[in-house]
């Protein structure tokens, strides 16, 4: 095994030990829920759900392993993984933190205000660890313990390749579409599609929503092939998706699309979104925007350096 510090190797520790207990923990709560839940929308997609949460922590212990063997694929691999662990902490956050000001909201919720807190806490624990992750194996006193190349002839370029952030962003995109296309019998194909202020029609609605899914992949390939117009087009696409979705949220018609969608999954008339009927309409569709306003403005963070690998990847060719 390669010579590692230890600050990597508590890292590397912290990672096994917490990927076993995810795994440990959301599978025994998978199993505790699958003689529980009713077999009706939206009860029966928890427990594949859960499942497929908890299978995540396996490759939090492949990662770990491969943070052990000194592989430089395992360290970026860890980069994004902790970005995501940081991402869904915010996100779980600030919507413990929406509960604890809609008024009313927990006393729907078996979990009470010292519960949400105590979940809070947690969470704020576990993102403090993923930002140390993150800013320990972004030193380059770090990287250089992982450099595969080390023992390489100096001579030989390195090939120019996405940054991890973009890289990330693209398998995501693949992924979202991907999953997209294969339950598209049970949730695309079903519903309508509103954009902006207007529900269209079921037919058009397949169109847009087979062009959206189309238009995920080719801007997710096309930003790991280093190919500039996917950059271009993946902000705009999602400009696009935050501006209807806001004025979406803010339409009179929003309600009704929301009933149309949960009549086409055949939800149960008592299913609600949690939480988000008590909110102002404006502050709904404000919290909602900012997870991809953020990503918006990251984009645009990344982009020289996108361009950059670009320019480097048409240079060696």
């Amino acid at each position: 095994m390669p010579k590692l510090s230890t600050s990597v190797r508590v890292a590397a520790s912290s990672i096994l030990s917490l990927s076993v207990l995810h795994t440990l923990f959301w599978g025994y709560i998978a199993l505790s829920l699958r003689t529980q839940l009713l077999h009706e929308f939206p009860y029966n997609y928890i427990f594949p759900i859960v499942i497929l949460f908890a299978a995540i922590g396996l490759l939090g212990i492949l990662v770990s392993l491969g943070l052990f063997y000194g592989s430089n694929w395992a360290r970026i691999a860890m980069l994004a993984l902790a970005s995501l662990v940081a991402f869904f902490c915010m996100v779980a956050m600030s919507a413990i933190i929406a509960l604890f000001f809609i008024s009313g909201s927990t006393a729907k919720l078996t979990l009470g205000r010292n519960d949400l807190l105590h979940i809070f806490v947690i969470y704020v624990l576990i993102l403090l660890i993923a930002l140390w992750w993150i800013i320990l194996f972004s030193r380059q006193k770090v990287a250089a313990q992982f450099s595969s190349n080390a023992n390489a002839p100096q001579a030989s370029e390195k090939k120019p390749s996405c940054p991890p952030p973009i890289a990330l962003l693209a398998w995501l995109m693949i992924a979202s579409g991907t999953l997209s296309a294969l339950f598209w019998p049970l949730m695309l194909g079903k519903i309508p599609a509103m954009l902006f202020t207007h529900i269209f029609s079921a037919q058009s609605s397949h169109w847009i929503w087979a062009v959206n899914i189309v238009l995920f992949l080719a801007c997710g390939i096309g930003l790991l092939k280093l190919q500039s117009w996917s950059y271009t087009a993946t902000i705009a696409l999602h400009v696009f998706w935050l501006a209807s979705l806001f004025v979406t949220q803010l339409s009179p018609l929003y309600n009704r699309y929301i009933s149309m969608c949960l009549s086409a999954l055949s939800a149960p008339s008592s299913y609600m979104l949690l939480g988000i009927n008590h909110l102002p309409q404006w502050a709904a569709a404000l919290f909602s925007a900012i997870p991809t306003a953020l990503l918006i403005v990251g984009l645009f963070y990344y982009r020289p350096a996108f361009l950059k690998s670009v320019a480097d990847s048409r240079h060696q060719s």
